[in-house]
C-alpha cells in the first residue's frame, strides 16, 4: 500500500502538521494532569507523545525519500518510518485501551497485540486493521461515556476518536479509491484538533 505518487511529498507535510498538533495535545494533557491528577490525562499525554514521535519519524523518512527523488538506495526509509510510526500508534492506542479497561475494571476484556517480526513493514491491510481494532474499542468507550455525561467535552472526545477511526478506515481502502488517502490525513488532523479543543476547554477552568 504505497503512497500515491500524486500525493508524494504532501504526506510528509501533513505528518509534520499532525506531529505539532499531537504534541500540543500531549502538552495540554500533561498540564491538566498536573492540576487534576486525573490518571486518564497522563495516559493521554503518553499516548500522544508516542503518536507525535511516530508521525515525526515517518514524516522525516518520507521527506528523505522525496528529497532523494525516490532513489532506490533510500527507499528502505519508507518501511523504516512506517514501522516506527505503526509501533508507536499500537503502543499509544493500546495504552488508551488499557486506561479504559483499568477505569472500568473490566477483567474479562483483553487486547491481543500481534507479535511483530524483527523486520521493517510497509503500510498494509493487516497493520491498519490492528489500529482500527484498538480505535474502535476506544471510540466505543468514549461513546458510552458521552451517553452518560452528555456534555460538550465528552462529545469532543468521542468525535476525536471517531475521526481517528475513520482516518484509518480510509487508509485501509485508499488503494481502491485513491482520494481517500488525503481524506485520511484530514480526518486524522480533525481528530487531533477535537482533542486539543477539549483539553483547552478543560484547562481553562483549572
Amino acid at each position: 500500500m504505497p503512497t500515491p505518487s500524486w500525493f508524494f511529498g504532501f504526506d510528509s507535510l501533513m505528518e509534520f502538521i499532525a506531529f505539532v498538533i499531537a504534541f500540543a495535545v500531549a502538552y495540554q494533557a500533561m498540564k491538566g494532569y498536573k492540576f487534576s491528577k486525573e490518571r486518564t490525562l497522563l495516559y493521554l499525554n503518553l499516548s500522544f507523545v508516542l503518536i507525535g514521535t511516530g508521525l515525526l519519524v515517518d514524516g522525516l523518512s518520507n521527506l528523505i525519500v522525496f528529497l532523494a527523488h525516490a532513489h532506490r538506495a533510500f527507499l528502505y526509509f519508507f518501511s523504516l518510518g512506517y514501522t516506527i510510526n505503526f509501533l508507536a500508534q499500537v503502543l499509544a492506542y493500546g495504552l488508551l485501551v488499557f486506561a479504559y479497561l483499568y477505569q472500568t475494571r473490566s477483567i474479562g476484556a483483553t487486547v491481543a497485540l500481534a507479535a511483530m517480526p524483527a523486520t521493517f513493514i510497509d503500510r498494509n491491510a493487516f497493520t491498519e486493521l490492528i489500529l482500527i481494532f484498538l480505535l474502535v474499542y476506544v471510540t466505543t468507550q468514549t461513546a458510552m461515556n458521552y451517553g452518560v455525561n452528555k456534555n460538550l467535552n465528552a462529545l469532543l472526545v468521542f468525535g476525536a476518536f471517531a475521526s481517528l477511526t475513520v482516518a484509518h478506515l480510509f487508509f485501509l481502502i485508499y488503494t481502491m479509491v485513491p482520494i481517500f488517502f488525503p481524506l485520511a490525513y484530514l480526518a486524522q488532523l480533525f481528530g487531533f484538533l477535537l482533542l486539543l479543543a477539549m483539553l483547552l476547554r478543560v484547562n481553562q477552568h483549572v
